[in-house]
């Protein structure tokens, strides 16, 4: 994915290479990682544009589940889809088998847009690998990460377009998807990249269809699925720092009220520490708007080094192969931040993110050299514990 792009209004998101593919056609209980052949994200040195003033929005009912506690889908740790250890058994170098058990044995986001994608299998085969995916987490009495990433017009025509044709298409998807998870825990991020609204002014007919788009899969999952925890993207720390009210209302807009809360940092190079402190800030921020105690997750799979510079001028974007970024702490429920559900590797990093104008592998393929800076980086900053590989992947 080429990019360099200004999106209007405030010029968020970042598009992801979800978990790399990891035999999805080898094995029944695969799901499929990615609904794209390469990621996308808006260079971190960019300027926002400054949104325009809008009107309060008057707060709806307040957030549901209760916020007080966290969900039951907490209760259980994160899955880890078993086809994504194939790279590691699969690799008879020493070395790079125990590089790659670092980012391929931790769990991560499985990504899914009802099939309408290239290589994202069709409807059938899609719903099949989410219902593998829940299920097989069901079976090891884990919680599944889903990355819902359909929605229509996705990524507004970019790199990553694609999604469903119209609002019924996706509407349709949305009810399939609350009934294969059913009473099932998980932990849904709801439509990475869209509450930029793809610049369409607010209270358009183009922003009020994506709007209604987001609501429905966040009520829907609210009233049909109790054990799921929902989060909406909002982008990322200085995003919500430099403009809190446009990201507030993009994300009130999009359907708070029936969601736990927000993400932050997907597929992104933020640090750990400096996102918490940034959503730390906008839940402050919400509060004032009247949505009290509003709850939150980061994607920490590249959050070992807050936004380091990349090694290539020529890069299209800065997350692009970045050698200097680290792996971040692992899918997990300790969190240091009063509000903050949990870390996750909603993108799972270590494999190629693209071709990246530097000779690198495909999009989802092992990257070698670029797995051992992420590992290495992330052990000198010491932002990840190192894990040793189980005899049965030796």
């Amino acid at each position: 994915m080429i990019m360099n792009k200004l999106l209007s209004l405030v010029a968020f998101l970042w598009v992801m290479t979800a978990c790399e593919k990891s035999g999805e056609e080898s094995d029944p209980s695969t799901q499929t990682p990615t609904t794209q052949t390469s990621t996308t994200q808006t260079p971190t040195t960019q300027t926002p544009t400054t949104p325009p003033i809008t009107p309060p929005v008057t707060p709806p009912i307040p957030p549901n589940p209760p916020q007080g506690k966290k969900p039951v889908a907490y209760d259980w740790d994160f899955y880890l889809e078993p086809s994504r250890l194939n790279t590691v058994k699969n690799e008879k170098n020493a070395e790079l088998k125990k590089l790659y058990y670092q980012v391929y044995g931790t769990p991560c986001g499985g990504w899914y847009d009802g099939g309408v994608s290239p290589g994202s299998g069709g409807k059938e085969k899609n719903d099949r690998w989410l219902k593998n995916f829940v299920e097989g987490a069901e079976r090891a009495r884990k919680t599944p990460i889903v990355v819902l990433y359909g929605i229509p017009n996705r990524d507004c025509g970019s790199f990553s377009k694609g999604g469903h044709p119209n609002a019924t298409s996706y509407k349709e998807w949305i009810d399939r998807v609350s009934a294969i998870i059913g009473q099932r825990r998980a932990v849904v991020i709801i439509e990475p990249d869209a509450i930029n609204y793809c610049g369409h002014k607010r209270g358009s007919a183009k922003y009020n269809e994506r709007a209604e788009l987001l609501s429905y899969a966040a009520e829907k999952l609210n009233k049909n699925n109790p054990n799921v925890a929902s989060y909406i993207h909002a982008g990322n720390s200085d995003l919500v720092t430099k403009h809190p009210e446009a990201v507030a209302n993009a994300i009130i807009d999009g359907g708070l009220q029936y969601m736990r809360g927000f993400a932050l940092n997907v597929s992104g190079l933020g640090g750990t520490a400096e996102e918490q402190a940034g959503a730390e800030r906008f839940v402050t921020y919400l509060a004032s708007k009247g949505f009290k105690d509003v709850h939150y997750v980061i994607d920490t799979g590249r959050s070992g080094i807050n936004r380091p510079k990349h090694q290539n001028a020529n890069a299209p974007y800065n997350s692009c192969n970045n050698f200097n970024a680290a792996l971040g702490p692992r899918s997990t429920t300790k969190t240091t931040g009063a509000h903050a559900d949990a870390y996750l590797w909603i993108n799972g990093g270590g494999g190629s993110d693209g071709e990246c104008n530097m000779g690198a592998p495909a999009a989802g393929k092992p990257y070698p050299e670029y797995t051992r800076h992420l590992v290495q980086n992330a052990m000198r900053v010491k932002s990840i514990e190192i894990l040793e590989v189980p005899q049965n992947l030796k």
